[in-house]
């Protein structure tokens, strides 16, 4: 095995476990908290999905990138690969839609004062399951051609436009497809990163205007204490995003429109970005989420009892 592979397989490897460890003890939380209060917030129920979709996502992309690395591959037909570029594309649009989702909703949190506001506060949470099924919808439908291409194996010398992950290959059939789909794909994108920005900008906003107002003043109000934790996860959690999939869908846009075959180092910081939020997005959540952290430290502590 080469050092560059051995490495990489170490980095990919831990980065992987990290994301799968954290995002489980997530939802377990969440669903422990739920079941002791007898009720789930909308931003809540948002945030199990989200965990739900980076673990689906780092399955099917950390997992066997990783191992690829060490020389495991246990892809057999071009159906694994079907089903597994499928799932991996699927949860990928669940996580930037629900992200999303969360930025938008927490804007509207924060302004619900004002009588509008307030009232698309109400839909929002009267609507929070319908909203997350039609993402979902999104998600499955625009993924159909994700699972039409990928085989096990194929001969790249007949020049047609091509992705090579190592354990499997993704081969259009022809440069049009090729990027008419990479056009859809960073659309799509692109139009979710610009809500979430923009959403994330307005919450910004707020709390800066708040922090001036509150300058010289105690508040005890653990209300909004609550809401401007919350508020300030959002953001961070949008910044990594545009940060980590922003640089993603550019490399995509930039394979699509320029070159004829994914080079193989790009594909490899691709994938890797793609799987750095899921593996990131449990410590935010622990940081800024109080009623997380106290259920994980009372985990923590019963089993440091037994």
């Amino acid at each position: 095995m080469e050092i560059q592979h051995f490495i990489k397989g170490i980095v990919f490897s831990l980065t992987a476990f990290i994301g799968l460890c954290g995002n489980t003890l997530i939802l377990m939380s969440l669903s422990s908290i739920a079941y002791q209060e007898k009720k789930i917030m909308p931003a809540e129920i948002i945030l199990v999905n989200l965990a739900v979709s980076h673990l689906v996502l780092l399955i099917t992309l950390g997992l066997p990138h990783s191992l690829y690395e060490f020389g495991v591959k246990y892809f057999k037909t071009d159906l694994d690969c079907k089903f597994d570029a499928y799932f991996l594309r699927v949860s990928r649009i669940m996580s930037i839609g629900l992200t999303c989702l969360l930025s938008c909703f927490q804007c509207v949190t924060l302004i619900s004062s004002h009588p509008t506001w307030g009232l698309l506060k109400a839909w929002l949470q009267k609507n929070i399951i319908s909203i997350l099924l039609g993402i979902c919808m999104l998600s499955m439908v625009s993924s159909i051609s994700s699972a039409l291409y990928p085989v096990i194996n194929t001969n790249l010398t007949d020049q047609r436009p091509a992705f090579n992950l190592g354990y499997f290959y993704v081969v259009y059939p022809n440069r049009f497809v090729y990027q008419l789909i990479g056009f859809i794909m960073f659309s799509r994108d692109l139009v979710f990163m610009t809500l979430m920005a923009l959403a994330s900008m307005y919450i910004l906003l707020v709390l800066h205007r708040h922090s001036k107002q509150m300058k010289g003043m105690r508040s005890t109000d653990q209300t909004n204490t609550a809401e401007r934790q919350a508020a300030k996860m959002v953001v961070t959690f949008v910044v990594l995003y545009v940060l980590f999939f922003g640089i993603d869908t550019s490399l995509w846009f930039y394979q699509t429109s320029i070159s004829n075959e994914g080079p193989p180092a790009i594909n490899d910081i691709r994938h890797f970005l793609t799987f750095c939020f899921p593996s990131a997005f449990p410590m935010i959540l622990i940081t800024f989420n109080q009623k997380v952290r106290c259920k994980l430290t009372c985990f923590a502590l019963k089993h440091s009892d037994i």
